[in-house]
């Protein structure tokens, strides 16, 4: 028994590992004839009870042996051959032979755009959708018919603004246009509200409270028609053009406090951003309240220097008082908004208001110190309106997004053409930059307007035309202050004011009928020649940092 049992004890021992490696491939294995083999399905369990019934038999003959020897060899060879093939692959990563000339695979993923379209399919071999080549042009196909395609769908219009860069370089020279364009017309209805003409009005503070008053009537009115194109709009993709219907849901206080009512002026729906015509939040007014005396003093000195300048050269005085206004715009933009200039859009500023001083400046020409001086002052509050604008508008909008979202970042992302809070930020700003500013000039043009020299001495207060001049003035007036919002928001403080550069050029030889000096027609085109270098200057820099941003996701 005891020798038996000894006998058994290191077979099993040895041979149950082995059973174990070669249970799985014992059809591999060649046995001799009479041996029955085992199926596949058959457990370690039977190969051990089927080991143990040849042991207890004492038929040790040699052909058992060499029958055992043989399976034993065979089943290391096959579990150290199984060992070896797990760790191959079943298919080869690169086959050099068949595939000699062909690319691999690449490794990166291929860019797609944000938003998805019916149009979107294999691209072929585009090497510009691998890889940061792509971030250039980031929501853009390759092939260009695809954005004048969904230009018919819902949504393709603001998709191509917004979402696509030729788009958004489109959108960008609308605002330029409409910026340089409206600020024109402006000069030209002060020019003949307050200068020239039968109907001369040289009040410039009651003239400017008039026009801001029109402009804050057209802002509500504008409102409510962005409001009735609501559904046509959104189909355009222009969904951020839809003013707020109702006034903002109130944020949870941190402490409980007992219930007040609302005052009687913030209570009601519409208006301009959505809490009533006489919208007034006292916190959102604090914040607004610096940005509206500087936009009070811009307007007023400016329109101040305009109705004194000389008789014999109006516009060219004008100019000539406010030309430091870019230099100024660099400065503030260095200290104030941390803003890095390269060194192309530095110099191309520089030389192209170099440019404009010599197309400005005129010999013997008699000046009034009123309008220099005015004019001087003007310059410093019309370079800090921009950067003040923007930073006012961005406070508002950290009030309105809820505690832990956050917004995106580049301005042609899809979130950004719908996005609620951006929009309710841009018309509260409006609304509370011309309200306050409104009620900061009331007492002033009570006290200091001349009303009763102007209601006693001026026959033409019931003439029609005089009204639709200061009609066309207050338009003039709601253009320019509403483009200026979205020019800021779309580029930078600085691009924003260095457009009246390239548009005091052209006002000059536009108002004077081409009648100026030879000196003054080479200003006039080296400043548009350095201007078109500060365009390109600056689209190369946004290109630069667009692409740094969508590298850094």
């Amino acid at each position: 028994m005891n020798s038996a049992r000894f006998n058994r004890s290191p077979q099993h021992t040895f041979r149950k590992p082995l059973d174990v490696l070669g249970s799985l491939s014992r059809a591999a294995v060649p046995l001799p004839p009479g041996r029955r083999r085992h199926s596949s399905a058959s457990s370690i369990d039977d190969a051990d009870a089927d080991a143990d019934a040849g042991a207890n038999t004492n038929t040790n003959t040699n052909s058992s042996d060499v029958e055992r020897h043989a399976l034993m060899d065979g089943r290391r060879s096959h579990a150290t051959h199984t060992s070896q093939a797990e760790l191959q692959p079943p298919v080869p990563l690169i086959d050099l032979g068949s595939h000699s000339g062909s690319r691999s695979t690449s490794p990166y993923p291929r860019s797609r755009s944000a938003v998805p379209s019916d149009d979107d399919g294999d691209d072929g071999d585009d090497d510009d959708d691998y890889g940061p080549a792509s971030s250039i042009r980031p929501l853009v196909g390759r092939r260009g018919g695809r954005a004048a395609r969904g230009l018919l769908r819902p949504g393709g219009l603001g998709h191509f603004l917004f979402g696509t860069w030729a788009g958004w370089q489109l959108w960008v020279a609308l605002l330029v246009f409409w910026l340089g364009g409206c600020s024109f017309g402006l000069l030209l209805m002060n020019r003949f509200t307050m200068l020239t003409g039968v109907y001369k009005f040289p009040f410039p503070l009651a003239c400017t409270y008039a026009q801001l008053a029109i402009a804050h009537a057209l802002l509500v009115a504008v409102s409510a028609l962005t409001r009735a194109l609501a559904r046509p709009l959104r189909w355009l993709g222009l969904a951020a053009a839809v003013a707020p219907a109702l006034p903002a849901a109130p944020a949870a206080p941190r402490r409980p406090s007992p219930p007040s009512r609302a005052p009687w002026p913030s209570q009601g729906a519409g208006g301009i951003a959505g809490g009533g015509l006489f919208e007034f939040d006292l916190a959102v007014a604090r914040h607004v309240l610096p940005l509206a005396l500087v936009f009070a003093l811009r307007v007023l000195l400016s329109n101040f220097s305009f109705a004194h300048v000389s008789p014999y050269a109006p516009l060219p005085t004008y100019q000539l008082a406010r030309i430091a206004i870019t230099p100024l715009a660099i400065v503030f933009s260095c200290i104030l908004n941390s803003e890095n200039l390269s060194g192309s859009s530095l110099s191309a500023a520089l030389v192209a208001t170099l440019n404009l001083l010599f197309a400005t400046i005129r010999s013997n020409v008699r000046v009034t110190w009123e309008s220099i001086v005015a004019g001087v002052l003007s310059s410093f509050f019309v370079a800090l309106y921009p950067i003040l604008l923007l930073r006012t508008y961005r406070v508002i909008l950290a009030g309105l997004v809820p505690q832990g979202d956050v917004l995106a970042a580049h301005p042609a992302s899809a979130d950004h053409v719908a996005n609620r809070e951006e929009t309710r930020a841009f018309y509260r700003t409006l609304h509370y930059t011309s309200l306050l500013t409104l009620l900061i000039l009331t007492p002033v043009v009570l006290v200091f307007g001349d009303l009763g020299h102007i209601y006693h001495n001026i026959p033409f207060l019931d003439v029609p035309f005089f009204w639709a001049m200061m009609l066309f003035g207050g338009m003039g007036a709601w253009a320019v202050f509403a483009g200026t919002l979205l020019m800021v928001k779309a580029t930078s403080p600085l691009s924003t004011t260095f457009v009246a550069v390239p548009r005091t050029a052209f006002q000059l030889a536009m108002i004077n009928l081409g009648k100026i000096p030879a000196p003054s027609w080479v200003g006039v085109i080296l400043c548009w020649i350095s201007s078109v270098w500060f365009l390109v200057a600056r689209r190369d820099e946004g290109r630069s940092r667009e692409r740094l941003k969508l590298e850094g996701r």
